[in-house]
């Protein structure tokens, strides 16, 4: 028997021996650079990064200094606030006191056109106390003055031939003082009445003071309102009365062809040279009537301030 000499032990497992070498590890980043971005954001603004260190003890010290103290003003700066101060409070004054006056004259025209009218629109008619002793017609073509008083558009209007107290301008004595006399009356509290009356043989004075009365009404129709604004300034009805009455016969002359000397014996002669239409208007804005209605811009202080 062959005898093999026994099998030496396996030898334990290795590996070939090799060098491993481990991939470079990226650049490790500065942490000042993370730290400053961070800051960076949360305050928001941009940082130039110059150092590190440098950035954290500028922003540190930042959040720590006090607020500056305020600026000294010089003794000019401080007259200068002073008088400009001064200067916007009169204006506001001025703005107040333009606002009221505006407010004011709005409504004194809001209440007189509102007047006005309310007086326009009365319907009152009198009755005849005393017989009119020139009868009940006017001599001519127009014997109760229909044809003219609808020409100037005064179609509601009529004539009442009385004698009486009514009439404020007829104060006949029935020819016994050696004169006859014609007068008419135009009473505000009778918008749509002419008062008429004359004495027998004043016939020729009939028709120009008829057209007088007419004229009355005329301006009672156009400037109604314009006499309450002159009431509200302070106007005395008693110190226009001449001029009132002038307009009525210059009207009559000057429009309807009445001849001046018609009116030259009259208690209300035209006496206004070179009359024109919205004459009494004019006159009593003169003597301090608001006879316009306000405008906004007028009351300006300054250039946009309205009130």
């Amino acid at each position: 028997m062959t005898e093999y000499p026994p099998t030496p032990p396996a030898a334990p497992f290795q590996f070939e021996p090799q060098l491993y070498t481990p991939p470079p590890l990226p650049p490790v980043q500065p942490r000042h650079r993370r730290l400053a971005l961070v800051l960076s954001l949360a305050i928001g603004i941009p940082v130039l990064l110059l150092a590190g260190g440098a950035v954290v003890v500028v922003l540190a010290l930042m959040g720590t200094f006090a607020p500056p103290a305020p600026p000294q003003l010089s003794a000019l700066d401080e007259q200068r606030i002073q008088a400009e101060v001064v200067e916007r409070s009169d204006l506001l004054a001025q703005l107040d006191t333009a606002r009221s006056q505006y407010r004011t004259d709005l409504d004194n025209w809001t209440n007189t056109a509102t007047w006005a009218a309310d007086d326009l629109a009365g319907t009152a008619t009198p009755s005849a106390s005393v017989a009119n002793p020139g009868g009940d017609a006017m001599p001519g073509d127009d014997p109760h003055g229909r044809a003219f008083l609808d020409s100037i558009g005064a179609t509601d209007v009529t004539v009442l031939f009385e004698a009486g107290s009514e009439n404020c301008g007829y104060a006949g004595t029935g020819g016994e003082d050696g004169y006859v006399y014609a007068g008419g009356c135009f009473n505000g509290a009778y918008p749509n009445t002419l008062f008429m009356a004359w004495d027998p043989g004043a016939e020729d004075l009939v028709w120009s003071i008829f057209v007088h009365e007419a004229m009355h009404w005329y301006q009672n129709e156009n400037y109604l309102q314009v006499e309450y604004l002159a009431d509200i300034a302070g106007i005395d009805r008693g110190s226009y009365t001449e001029r009132w009455e002038a307009d009525a016969s210059c009207r009559a002359v000057y429009v309807h062809g009445i001849p001046l000397e018609e009116y030259v014996g009259s208690s209300s002669p035209c006496t206004i040279d070179g009359w024109y239409e919205g004459f009494i208007e004019d006159y009593l804005a003169g003597l301090g009537a608001k006879v316009a209605e306000p405008d906004p811009a007028a009351y300006e202080v300054a250039e946009a301030s309205r009130p």
